[in-house]
């Protein structure tokens, strides 16, 4: 009766301990039938008692438990053994879903009770997804392992070799046998017992979870001496226990470049200590960083009163200059580089020196930004420069000088040959008339003499311009084969002198060539003269023809002989000044040698060259090469834009007579770009009875003007595209349009010079008699003797001109001077005026400017004759066959009218008397 209580107690108790288990427990009989559950098995799969007890375990769940995993651990594992553990299960339960339960199986022995079968169940589920989390962190971090560049070793407490990376493998050249599970020591056949390792792993690390840049330099099997940089870090890594992460770094190329940068820097400051200049090296609060030997020795201060200074402080305050200031505060900080910054400054013991600063900022590396300031001291130079300066000065001075000796040298030179060519002419004249044979030789001889004299004179004068920049070229459109024709008549008489014979040889399609007519057919003459004078009987061609060579057209000359042919030794010097091949040359032949030197210095000038081929003893040719179309681009760089241009316009009435607009005595061409220009002639001479016809620019105006043969022609200097020059020497190359007077319509560029030149003609001294006459026959009256007023202060000039005069028919009023000029033409008004330009008293530009002033002698055209070697400014005013020169800033628009109305009023009656 006692021991009942006793077993119930006793079963009171073990089923406490069981509702006591936090796992799921069931307890089955041997029919699998559930007998009972615990509180954790309810709770877990939220079922009641009702729906579990007297059930089978398969029925649970509405058969949900019936799982053949189950089935085999409670039919076939558990009968034959009492005990079973961890046995794991993966099933989707009702309610708490997919779980991973861990089943454990255990048989009590029957008592009071009848054999049971006890079956608690573990969730592991939360478990398994850690562990599975484990591993794929565990694989993550391996894949970053083997990710890093560096070799890296993992060791366990005992230096052995858990595992290395790919790089370690890789680096080393060693395979995972024969590293994983060894110690650190035995890797390499043992040559990884390295003393410093050894000191790092077993003395340095135990102290230290971590060290780092622990330099070891050695001998590696496979991959030879390298130096590495180990870092070890202690890791507290879960069930693997305590592990050692060793981390190599290859340096080797590192301390190399270290190595080679510490030899750069070394080699840099050598250079820097070697530059003459002194420097100063500063950082970026301008503290000096360094300074070379020239900045110390140079101040004359120490590296300790320098270095690590503000460079403001050094020599007690004295470098703090506002200019420096300026620079290296204001003007380096905006820009990189800064060159000669000009400092001028009183130093310390130094003095005052001009110093230029430049400054450039260096991105140095590890040193961080630096600012390198260099000093040239310029202070000498400076000196030098003044004193060039001034010698300078002073060369210009001596040039103009020069210029002006030259300018009177030309007329003194030129006047005396004045009197000798005359004279000599007229005296060949008159013994012609009286058939004084025996002086005609003579007469010649001496006008030979005085011409031969005049070139020379004149090659003198043209290379002395060269050499000064003074020669100017005066560049015109005109026709080829007339210049070439022109240059075989005058060169044909020297031809025939040593019985040579001259060949022309020509494209047809030459055309015309825009250049400096005059330079060009000096040239053809000089080439053509040597030829003839070096060729005795023999054939001189001169062939002319047109080629492209680099997209532009070339006029090329070429002048051929079969005289005695040059050496190489002669052709070296050939082109030098007064020079010619050989002393025996100059001896025979005669020469100043500046024929060729002035005929390249001119090709040169516009653009082309000279060349020569000879063979000494079978001839010469020399090749003349020139832009078809030459530009002076001095002269252009120099162009102003036309202040106010002005238009052409034709008189229908001229002092009070009318005239019939259809003929041609009563039209005037007016050539000028302005329309409101054309407009406001065109209004303005048509209500003084001209025809006016306008044109807008030279295509056009030559046009009309062939069409038309006006009186005359107003012509604007400044045009786009052809300009009033251009025009002017179109309208002098045609045969039709050549004697219409042009008055030209510009602006003179020089204030102090600037009045207006009334010129119709320009001649210069020598006279030549045949080319006076000519001019002269444009200007005679109706009713002869007419008037001509002759302004010349040399007597023999005068003498010789008079007797020209008189014997075409002219009555020669005289004066010797621009003043004496001007009270002869208050006495009578002559029809025209021969003028000298450099005269004592009053000068023909100051005479000129005299006449222009009044009205009434406003038309009288001028003739200038001088002595003098025109710049272009002067040509400007003195072009020949212009009908006059009109200023564009005369003081008023209607005394601009007023003089043109008075040119074509004077043109037009000009021509109805000659008509």
């Amino acid at each position: 009766m006692k021991a009942r209580p006793i077993v119930e107690d006793i079963e009171t108790y073990a089923q406490d301990i069981v509702e006591t288990v936090r796992e799921p427990l069931l307890m089955l009989d041997t029919t699998l039938r559930v007998r009972s559950a615990n509180r954790a098995f309810y709770q877990t799969f939220q079922v009641s008692s009702e729906e579990t007890e007297n059930r089978l375990i398969y029925e649970l769940g509405n058969g949900q438990w019936d799982i053949p995993d189950l089935r085999r651990l409670l039919e076939d594992i558990v009968p034959k053994s009492s005990v079973f553990n961890d046995f794991e299960l993966e099933h989707d339960f009702p309610v708490i879903g997919r779980r991973i339960m861990l089943l454990n199986a255990r048989k009590l022995r029957p008592g009071s009770h009848a054999e049971l079968l006890v079956l608690a169940m573990e969730d592991v589920t939360e478990r398994r997804r850690s562990e599975a989390d484990l591993v794929a962190i565990e694989t993550y971090a391996q894949n970053i392992v083997d990710t890093v560049r560096e070799p890296l070793l993992i060791l366990d407490k005992t230096l052995r070799v858990r595992s290395g990376n790919r790089a370690f493998y890789q680096t080393f050249h060693v395979s995972l046998e024969e590293t994983e599970n060894r110690l650190i020591y035995e890797l390499g056949n043992g040559q990884w017992d390295i003393p410093d390792l050894r000191t790092l792993l077993e003395d340095i690390v135990p102290k230290s979870s971590v060290f780092n840049d622990f330099e070891l330099e050695h001998d590696f099997p496979a991959i030879g001496r390298r130096v590495m940089l180990l870092n070890a870090r202690q890791l507290q890594a879960g069930h693997h226990g305590e592990l050692l992460v060793l981390a190599m770094e290859d340096v080797t190329e590192r301390r190399r470049a270290e190595a080679d940068l510490e030899a750069i820097e070394t080699y840099a400051q050598n250079i820097v200590d070697t530059v003459r200049e002194p420097l100063l090296i500063l950082d970026t609060t301008l503290r000096v960083r360094s300074g070379n030997r020239a900045f110390y020795q140079t101040f004359q201060v120490s590296l300790d009163e320098t270095e690590n200074r503000l460079i403001y402080e050094l020599g007690n305050g004295q470098w703090d200059i506002p200019d420096l200031r300026t620079l290296l505060e204001d003007v380096v900080p905006m820009s990189s580089v800064f060159n000669d910054f000009e400092l001028e400054h009183t130093f310390p013991v130094i003095g005052r020196r001009v110093m230029l600063l430049n400054a450039r900022k260096l991105q140095a590396g590890h040193h961080g930004e630096l600012l390198v300031l260099a000093m040239e001291d310029v202070t000498e130079r400076r000196r030098a420069e003044e004193e060039v300066a001034k010698a300078k000065e002073a060369a210009e001075t001596a040039n103009r000088t020069k210029s002006l000796f030259l300018a009177n040298m030309s007329h003194e030179l030129r006047t005396p040959l004045n009197a000798i060519l005359g004279y000599s002419e007229m005296l060949k004249e008159e013994a012609d008339e009286r058939n004084l044979d025996e002086f005609g030789s003579d007469l010649d001889r001496i006008s030979a003499a005085g011409k031969h004299l005049l070139a020379l004179i004149n090659d003198i004068l043209d290379l002395s311009k060269i050499e000064a920049g003074k020669m100017e070229l005066f560049l015109e459109s005109f026709d080829i084969s007339e210049m070439i024709d022109e240059v075989a008549s005058t060169i044909r008489p020297i031809v025939d002198k040593n019985k040579n014979t001259l060949k022309i040889e020509r494209l047809a399609n030459l055309d015309s060539m825009r250049a400096d007519q005059i330079k060009v057919r000096q040239g053809l003459f000089n080439l053509l003269s040597n030829a003839a004078k070096f060729t005795q009987e023999g054939d001189i061609t001169l062939d002319a023809g047109r080629e492209v060579m680099d997209d532009q057209e070339w006029i090329v000359f070429r002048v051929a002989d079969k005289g005695i042919g040059l050496s190489p030794d002669q052709i070296v010097k050939l082109f030098q000044d007064f020079t010619q091949a050989d002393a025996s040359t100059t001896r025979k032949f005669g020469g100043t040698g500046l024929g060729l030197a002035l005929t390249r210095r001119f090709c040169q000038m516009m653009g082309g060259d000279v060349t020569v081929h000879s063979v000494l003893g079978e001839g010469s040719i020399f090749t003349i090469k020139l832009p078809a179309i030459v530009t002076d681009d001095k002269r252009e760089a120099h162009t102003e834009p036309p202040v106010a241009e002005t238009v052409v316009v034709a008189p229908d009435l001229v002092n009070g007579e009318a005239f019939d607009p259809l003929q041609p005595t009563n039209c005037v061409l007016v050539i000028d770009d302005d329309p409101a220009q054309r407009d406001l002639l065109r209004r303005f001479l048509s209500k003084e009875g001209f025809s006016v016809r306008t044109a807008a620019g030279g295509d056009a105006g030559i046009r009309l003007a062939r069409q038309l043969h006006p009186v005359a022609i107003t012509l604007d200097v400044m045009m786009p595209g052809m300009d009033g020059w251009s025009v002017l020497a179109a309208i002098k190359a045609d045969k039709e349009l050549r004697d219409i007077p042009v008055i030209m319509l510009t602006m003179v560029d020089d204030p102090d010079r600037g009045f207006l030149l009334g010129a119709s003609e320009y001649a210069t001294k020598p006279v030549d008699r045949h080319r006076l006459s000519l001019i002269m026959k444009k200007y005679s009256c109706a009713n002869t003797p007419c008037p001509v007023l002759l302004v010349e202060d040399d007597p023999a000039t005068r003498d010789i001109t008079r007797r020209i005069l008189e014997k075409d028919g002219w009555r020669v009023v005289e004066a010797e001077n621009g003043k004496l000029g001007l009270e002869a033409m208050e006495a009578e008004r002559p029809n025209v005026i021969l003028l000298d330009l450099m005269m004592p008293e009053m000068d023909g530009f100051e005479f000129a400017d005299c006449v222009r002033r009044r009205p009434e002698w406003r038309s009288i055209p001028i003739v200038v004759l001088t002595a003098k070697d025109l710049n272009s400014e002067e040509r400007l005013r003195l072009s020949k066959s212009v009908g006059a020169i009109l200023h564009k800033t005369t003081n008023s628009q209607h005394g601009l009218l007023d003089e043109l109305r008075d040119l074509v009023a004077n043109c037009a009656s000009r021509a109805k008397t000659l008509a």
